[in-house]
């Protein structure tokens, strides 16, 4: 049975210019964390001892260049964590510092997955590479590029579900737990076809440049272009582009481009109440049933099921 759950929204000032927002959601054996902070000197922070855990930290948007610009523990070794990534590691229970870099003029933002080591253990299972390296390994308990991968459309949906989540009370509660797990599982697959891969052969200028023609297509969904257009865009070959698209992200370039429709439309369709032609039309498809059958074959459901 789950117990009653625990929300909060707080804000943090302090003199020397660091503000940081927090929405928070407790119950269980589970904590949920959205945040975003700016701040225009480098801080040190004290944190009080909490519960020990394994945290899933989603760094969701960084001004700063690519792996610059993560708060970090004082005791940790600078690690790469880059803005759309994510890393998977325990934390202690004992009080810490943490380290925060200056912001650039917009905030960063990120969101945290906390799962008890009673619950992680509750998912444990030897079939999988990531979860076997991690349970025995001694750099868990600090984030490391050992455990880090680049986030997916589908973590980014269900991280925007749990924020807007349609019910309330217990069955709120059952809601948030379902699709906890249903995040984490993604980012075991995630890690586990990570380890599964062979060495990279792209370039740090490569790798810039596939994540600014993710970023362009998550923006510009709503128009058509074509591999070649995109391939021109970034300054790269097209078979480079379609390949280390898959190696970096986990998918092909139009997967990316169709789940980052179909997670707009989601929201649309529930949190504005736009009719399906006006959704069909904003994000990109000039015949509503072409859109309805996509709808379907990603969800499940029609998209005029749920204006119901």
């Amino acid at each position: 049975m789950l117990s009653q759950l625990c929300e909060r929204n707080k804000t943090i000032r302090n003199e020397s210019g660091y503000r940081i927002r927090l929405e928070e959601i407790r119950f269980d054996q589970i904590d949920l964390k959205w945040g975003n902070y700016t701040t225009p000197h480098e801080q040190r922070l004290s944190f009080p001892a909490e519960k020990p855990a394994v945290i899933s930290h989603f760094r969701l948007s960084d001004p700063g260049r690519m792996g610059e610009g993560r708060a970090r523990r004082i005791s940790e070794k600078p690690q790469r964590i880059a803005e759309r990534q994510f890393v998977v590691y325990r934390a202690p229970a004992v009080s810490y510092e943490l380290y925060v870099p200056p912001t650039k003029e917009k905030d960063c933002s990120f969101f945290e997955l906390m799962l008890s080591e009673s619950f992680f253990e509750h998912l444990y299972t030897a079939e999988s590479e990531f979860l076997l390296r991690f349970r025995d390994a001694s750099s868990g308990n600090t984030p490391s590029l050992d455990f880090t991968a680049p986030m997916t459309p589908d973590m980014y949906a269900i991280i925007q579900d749990m924020r807007h989540s349609p019910y309330s009370g217990h069955l709120k509660g059952l809601f948030l737990e379902a699709k906890a797990i249903e995040l984490f599982l993604l980012q075991v697959k995630q890690l586990d076809q990570q380890d599964q891969k062979p060495g990279s052969k792209l370039k740090p200028a490569d790798v810039e440049r596939l994540y600014a023609i993710r970023d362009f297509i998550t923006i510009h969904f709503d128009q058509h272009f074509t591999i070649t257009d995109l391939a021109r865009k970034a300054g790269i070959n097209q078979m480079k582009l379609k390949n280390g698209f898959r190696e970096l992200f986990g998918t092909t370039v139009f997967g990316c481009l169709s789940d980052t429709r179909m997670n707009k439309a989601k929201q649309l369709l529930v949190e504005e109440k736009l009719f399906v032609g006006e959704v069909s039309d904003r994000i990109g498809y000039k015949h509503p049933h072409h859109f309805s059958a996509a709808f379907k074959r990603k969800f499940g459901v029609l998209p005029g099921d749920l204006l119901k």
